[in-house]
């Protein structure tokens, strides 16, 4: 059985915390779903053993999403896109933990690279 734990809307974006109890290992999942279609079950882009850890990364993924907007990116299945530029895997930057700064650099070098 799966239940919500945690919800942030974000923008034109639903960031959701899922527990499924099934899993033994990670149970807890970071998924991403659009305001704009609600029954979609969404994307998952993470996946933790402890709902602390899963409701951090959701936060901070709802302030890269605003950076990455902000910066001309959209979000695209898994990734943020930008026109001319490379995807930037979600996924990535969540494992990699980056602050604001290093999230906006990122950001910046794809644009210039792009």
């Amino acid at each position: 059985m799966m239940s919500i734990k945690y919800r942030n809307t974000c923008s034109d974006i639903e960031i959701l915390v899922k527990h499924e109890e099934s899993d033994a290992v990670a149970p807890y999942r970071v998924n991403i779903q659009s305001s704009k279609n609600p029954l979609s079950f969404g994307n998952n882009l993470a996946s933790y053993d402890s709902e602390e850890q899963a409701v951090k990364t959701a936060e901070k993924l709802c302030g890269y999403y605003a950076a990455a907007k902000s910066n001309g990116y959209y979000m695209k299945g898994k990734a943020f896109t930008k026109p001319d530029c490379e995807d930037i895997e979600i996924a990535d930057v969540l494992e990699r933990d980056l602050n604001e700064d290093q999230f906006n650099s990122l950001l910046n070098r794809q644009s210039i690279e792009g």
